[in-house]
């Protein structure tokens, strides 16, 4: 990244190759996914804001160890694993707490440290994690921002029931997708809401009890009280925009919990307080995950068989055209970069 704005200020670079500490691991890189979260990056926004130029993207990378700090024990060079984004101090009454999402020094991989958009990283090796057998490298990316953000989102802030109803929104994408199938393993009834046909369709093989197009029926709040009078218990509000929340509102149970990840589609939305105060709504905002919520969220992907949805698999060389399907509104699932494609 050489400076601020668009895709523009992405170029591709000799550098030397990453020093490791003596906690840390070195990963020959093969998946990264590409994220919202670059975007930002490139713009200076977000967590990105006191950025310099020069940062290497990437917050997701996947591949194997070749080599360790002195201090390293629990890998060895071979060892195929899945980076965790957040680096958290470890120090704080947050992380002591075991809120470590919450840090009060926390950085992200791609962001404020070297990221997997290159041939190898340097992380920490408490940010590594074995990538179970029968996943592959791209898969593994794709879970590991996506299926601890949802867990994180549907177990610590919501927590769900068995029995009860959640909403999501943005439900093809992948933190939608992955909020469809850990609410689905945790007992709920799941309503799918997605752009088009074909995306709120796709939910149902992932278990979704009812899919809603919200671009064909832009008004579905009635839809959602048909199949469930009193309304959803929970919404899992993944996109940020102002029209589904005029839906999400209306569509909610009292005293329900609606949790917020993603700004990624405006990110202002109006705010009934009277609403508010007459139904005992929760609203919550969401971000990142604890270090316990990726551990048990992958166990629970891959002891359950769940899916990380790919778009498209894209060559590094390619990199530029994947940001343009990022921004496609009618994909499914993930879009990650071959690292391991990686030409001179």
């Amino acid at each position: 990244m050489v400076g601020f704005g668009g895709t523009e200020v992405l170029r591709k670079v000799e550098v030397p190759d990453p020093c490791v500490g003596p906690r840390e691991v070195l990963v020959k890189v093969e998946t990264v996914g590409v994220n919202h979260i670059d975007l930002a990056t490139m713009r200076g926004e977000g967590l990105a804001r006191d950025v310099q130029p020069g940062q290497i993207l990437g917050i997701d990378p996947a591949g194997t160890v070749i080599g360790k700090g002195v201090e390293v024990s629990d890998y060895v060079v071979g060892d195929r694993v899945v980076v965790r984004p957040v680096v958290s101090c470890g120090s704080c009454h947050w992380c002591i707490d075991g809120l470590d999402d919450s840090c009060d020094e926390m950085i992200f991989v791609g962001v404020h440290r070297p990221g997997g958009f290159a041939e190898f990283i340097a992380v920490p090796e408490s940010n590594i994690h074995a990538i179970p057998n029968g996943l592959e490298f791209a898969e593994a990316s794709v879970f590991s921002h996506s299926f601890p953000v949802a867990l994180q989102m549907l177990r610590e802030r919501a927590q769900v029931r068995e029995g009860e109803t959640v909403l999501v929104t943005g439900a093809s994408g992948a933190v939608g997708a992955a909020a469809v199938q850990l609410a689905k393993h945790a007992g709920a009834r799941v309503i799918a809401a997605a752009g088009s046909n074909d995306r709120a369709g796709w939910c149902l093989a992932l278990g979704a009890d009812l899919i809603i197009d919200y671009g064909a029926v832009p008004k579905f709040a009635g839809r959602i009280r048909d199949f469930v009078p009193d309304g959803a218990d929970v919404c899992i509000e993944t996109t940020g925009s102002s029209d589904l929340w005029g839906q999400v509102a209306p569509s909610m149970a009292k005293r329900g919990r609606v949790i917020g990840c993603g700004g990624h589609v405006g990110g202002q939305v109006d705010l009934d307080l009277f609403w508010l105060f007459r139904t005992r709504a929760t609203v919550m905002g969401s971000a990142a995950s604890t270090r316990a919520a990726f551990v048990d969220a992958l166990g629970a992907f891959s002891e359950e068989g769940m899916t990380a949805p790919i778009h498209r698999l894209v060559p590094f060389s390619e990199f530029h055209s994947a940001f343009d399907l990022l921004r496609d509104r009618n994909r499914i699932g993930k879009v990650v970069l071959e690292v391991s494609q990686l030409t001179t």
